[in-house]
């Protein structure tokens, strides 16, 4: 099987269009809208001379006047892929457009998303097919538009991870369902469901789409050297350590009562779950309905300093630890891993 993957090497040898095609939607005189092929190294402008190592002088993508979307689209498709971006992001305010980087199939979301859209200083994460793909608030960091941070999305066979800075800030199950659910949004990382599944074949995207088409909106700050996009894996290989429900707190530490863990992505993958603490108690496993409400799977004696781990392959789309301690404590691990 060919391997797959962007290479900047080579578009510095045979240009942008190499990689990528380019179209643009503008209004017409009649009021209605017009799609054409255009020439991406029009809007994605890169200089040879290197600022420092691996940064240009110019480096600009930009939309001109006039236009509505301004689309540029990988000519490979990915069935698992890894899409990575290190850069500065845009601050176009509450009014600019909609930025959009990841995977998308090519009829305009009708196959599936799953990619980051910036519009409004709020940067979310979009996964699934439309009619109603799902959108979750990103936890994302303040700053974004002052310095780089890496914004990574993985694709795997029923599950999306969107990463910042390597650190898991979404995970969005790949299921076809009833609805899609957002399960949750905000820190530790926002969680939720599909209602279609997206395409197996997705091209990389990188768009400026909507918000005024009278002024030029221009991101300053995209490096070919910052962008990676390789063929991923089937199957994620995740490793995590488990937060209280909702919160940037671990659940490694003082135990003075009950307490309930982020949800743990499940969606037909194995995952095994390790705790221990120090006086014993109880865990529940417990998953997710597509409704959102949680059930019992097994509960399970914690013995006192002794590790325990709980390994399945879950077919639902989340699963949490509920841990009862016999007597105020400490959990000394708590971690889960999903491959």
């Amino acid at each position: 099987m060919r391997a797959l993957a962007i290479r900047f090497g080579s578009i510095l040898e045979k240009g942008l269009g190499s990689a990528f095609y380019c179209w643009v939607r503008e209004p017409t005189e009649g009021g209605s809208e017009r799609f054409r092929l255009e020439d991406p190294e029009k809007f994605w402008r890169i200089s040879r001379d290197e600022r420092r190592y691996t940064e240009f002088a110019l480096a600009r993508y930009a939309r001109p006047p006039g236009l509505i979307t301004l689309s540029l689209r990988s000519r490979e498709t990915f069935r698992y892929g890894v899409f990575q971006l290190n850069a500065r992001l845009p601050d176009w305010g509450p009014e600019g457009p909609m930025l959009w980087f990841g995977f998308e199939a090519e009829d305009l979301f009708g196959g599936g998303v799953a990619h980051f859209m910036l519009q409004g200083g709020t940067l979310r994460a979009f996964a699934g097919a439309w009619p109603t793909p799902v959108a979750l608030k990103l936890p994302a960091p303040g700053d974004f538009a002052a310095n780089r941070h890496a914004y990574t999305v993985k694709i795997h066979r029923n599950l999306v991870l969107w990463f910042i800075d390597y650190k898991v800030v979404a995970a969005v199950a790949l299921v076809d369902s009833e609805r899609p659910l957002a399960l949750h949004e905000g820190e530790p990382y926002s969680v939720g469901v599909t209602q279609l599944r997206p395409s197996s074949s997705l091209a990389v995207l990188i768009d400026i789409d909507g918000g005024p088409v009278d002024r030029e909106w221009v991101w300053d700050d995209l490096h070919p050297w910052g962008i990676r996009v390789l063929e991923g894996d089937e199957r994620p290989n995740l490793a995590l350590k488990l937060y209280r429900y909702g919160s940037e707190e671990p659940l490694e530490g003082p135990l003075r009562g009950p307490a309930v863990s982020h949800p743990i992505p499940g969606a037909g993958s194995e995952v095994e779950v390790a705790l221990a603490v120090d006086a014993g108690g109880v865990i529940r496993v417990e998953a997710c309905s597509l409704d959102g409400r949680w059930f019992e799977l097994e509960e399970l004696e914690l013995r006192a300093g002794k590790p325990l781990r709980w390994r399945a392959r879950v077919g639902a789309p989340f699963i949490r630890a509920a841990v009862e301690p016999k007597a105020e404590s400490r959990v000394e691990l708590a971690e889960a891993y999903v491959s």
